[in-house]
């Protein structure tokens, strides 16, 4: 028997006065069909907004502006279906209708009724529910697109290294040959250079094939810029140089930018081609600190955003080893999409009870618990190692055939399923394993009420390389976490590091995460910034110091935080910041799943 609404919601000490307007918490009760029905039903006129507002009105024209990269790759975009406005819409359905075969019968059956609620199409409910990893994997390829015309980072040295007496790359050896030496360049998770001196000169290689514009080339130490020098060594080839003092013990980001020679018309207005900010982290003489063990300074640079993080806390990391997951999500709110957030509670005909943080219209969310305690919160994270990607390469010897067409099971319908039908971490991740393909990357902690804390990495595996698009880990690995009792995820990732193989394709540069996508970066910061005030209160951790970390104004994307959610999985707990933006303004309201 349901328990009625009012004994499943309780308010936090640090909620909010008054629940947002823009906030709905529904209890869904029965068959996929009928609790669809519900859904659509009570959020109707939300659910017709958010298609509207999010989709039709800022979705859809931010996809467009993408257009023309795509289609001067793939020729099937330059015909008359996806004009006139139609571009985005008619490849989302696509991908829709693929994604679709992946889907259950109860799940199809309660995308109809959240169609037949609200009087919506079947087929808009359908995009609705698929556009999150369609819209990720075009929007990464398009970024990647756009970087292969910009310059590339090639080579860098900071000068005199090799003959200062220290280990500066933390290899055990000192003054080794190439020792100052990054080349070809690759982006890390850790320190690049340790233990350098206070002053030093430091140069980058550049390389475009239509000439990278000295004007355009930045370098700058924590915010503060250099004073930068260029020299042409080849038409496609700039070297910049710049002398650096800073003060010893610290740890600090170099940071270099570029743009090209080449003006581009479209999109609108005139611009060249813009490398993403490429950061080095490295220590002065002093901070005797290993690169695995330096923290990330923040960036306060005005442009840069946090990305999504996660949070899994257990056993010692908390008082009374009280498991807890905790979960930031950002993406493109547009001004739109906190406006509909909605906890959906289901207690199903079969299955356990369960719910999930989203959106209406949205059958899913990004985090959610079930009644036996199991638990999860799920980070994007770009790859190219992806189902569209993989569309596009089994027709790489006639890409005028080519889509980008998404594959496999929705990430939301994957983990929600988990929640219904799983108990524990372990079971969680035999589900993923027994899954079908991941249309997309995204990086996702698990855990229990047992305490059991696992991360997993997750991407398409489109070389079938053997580990079936599954890369998983525990604090143990050490890879996110300081302690035994604590994972600290950021939209990258920590095991799958080389995701893809590097290759060309149609002149298009296809490379691991860590060298194209801007998340790359901002997480390296915020999930340092994070792990550290962790530490900090190491076995002092409950859900009122973790709810006041993921409100911490250097850690929330202020334009499009979307969801801020604590999970007590032993007390089967919900709270959730959603309603406003940013999320955490709202406060956090709990709502406890029933029992099963």
């Amino acid at each position: 028997m349901l328990r009625p609404l009012a004994l499943l919601l309780t308010l936090a000490a640090c909620s909010a006065p008054s629940p947002p307007p823009t906030r709905e918490t529904l209890v869904l009760t029965g068959t996929a069909r009928e609790r669809g029905l519900q859904h659509g039903q009570q959020l109707a006129s939300k659910i017709r907004s958010f298609y509207t507002t999010l989709l039709t009105s800022s979705l859809f024209p931010y996809l467009g502006r993408e257009q023309p990269d795509i289609a001067t790759l793939l020729t099937e975009y330059q015909k008359d279906r996806y004009q006139n406005g139609q571009f985005a819409y008619q490849m989302l359905l696509d991908s829709a209708h693929s994604l679709e075969r992946s889907l259950s019968r109860d799940v199809i059956d309660e995308l109809q009724g959240i169609a037949e609620g609200s009087g919506l199409t079947y087929d808009e409910v359908l995009v609705l529910n698929t556009f999150v990893d369609s819209t990720l994997a075009v929007r990464g390829i398009a970024l990647a697109i756009r970087l292969s015309r910009a310059p590339v980072l090639e080579r860098l040295e900071l000068v005199g290294l090799e003959g200062d007496g220290v280990d500066n790359d933390g290899d055990g050896l000192v003054d080794e040959p190439g020792e100052a030496v990054l080349a070809p360049f690759s982006a890390s998770r850790d320190a690049t250079f340790i233990e350098v001196p206070t002053h030093f000169t430091v140069k980058v290689q550049l390389r475009d094939a239509d000439g990278v514009d000295p004007a355009l080339v930045r370098m700058q130490i924590s915010g503060v810029p250099l004073t930068v020098t260029t020299a042409a060594l080849a038409d496609d080839l700039l070297e910049a140089t710049a002398e650096v003092n800073v003060a010893p013990a610290s740890s600090l980001l170099l940071v270099v930018s570029a743009g090209d020679r080449k003006i581009l018309s479209a999109p609108a207005p005139d611009h060249a081609s813009f490398m993403r900010d490429t950061e080095v982290l490295f220590t002065t003489r002093g901070a005797n600190l290993a690169p695995g063990a330096v923290s990330w300074p923040t960036l306060t640079d005005g442009r840069t955003r946090p990305p999504s993080f996660a949070i899994a806390l257990a056993g010692p990391a908390t008082k009374g080893r009280a498991p807890l997951l905790a979960h930031s999500f950002a993406l493109l709110d547009a001004n739109t999409a906190h406006k509909h957030t909605a906890v959906f509670v289901h207690v199903p005909d079969k299955g356990s009870p369960f719910a999930v943080v989203g959106w209406a219209g949205v059958a899913w969310g990004l985090s959610g618990l079930n009644a036996r305690g199991l638990g999860y919160a799920c980070n994007p994270s770009d790859t190219l190692d992806n189902s569209v990607v993989g569309a596009v390469l089994e027709n790489v010897l006639d890409l005028s055939q080519a889509k980008l067409t998404a594959r496999g099971r929705p990430l939301g319908f994957a983990m929600r399923q988990l929640l219904q039908d799983e108990s524990d971490t372990a079971s969680a991740l035999d589900g993923l394993r027994n899954g079908r393909q991941n249309p997309y990357g995204w990086s996702c902690a698990l855990a229990d009420a047992a305490g059991d804390l696992r991360a997993v990495e997750l991407d398409s595996d489109i070389f079938k390389e053997g580990e079936g698009g599954i890369y998983e880990y525990g604090p143990a690995d050490r890879l996110s976490s300081r302690g035994d009792g604590d994972l600290v995820l950021g939209s990258d990732y920590a095991k799958n590091q080389n995701d893809i193989k590097r290759l060309m394709v149609a002149g298009q540069r296809v490379v691991p995460q860590r060298e194209w996508a801007g998340s790359f970066f901002r997480s390296r910061r915020v999930t340092s910034y994070v792990a550290d005030h962790v530490q900090q209160q190491y076995g002092q951790l409950d859900v009122e110091t973790v709810e006041q970390l993921i409100s911490d104004p250097i850690v929330v994307d202020q334009s499009d935080s979307m969801n801020a959610v604590v999970l007590d999985l032993k007390r089967r707990t919900v709270w959730s910041a959603i309603g406003t933006e940013p999320a955490p303004d709202a406060g956090f309201e709990a709502v406890v799943v029933p029992a099963p």
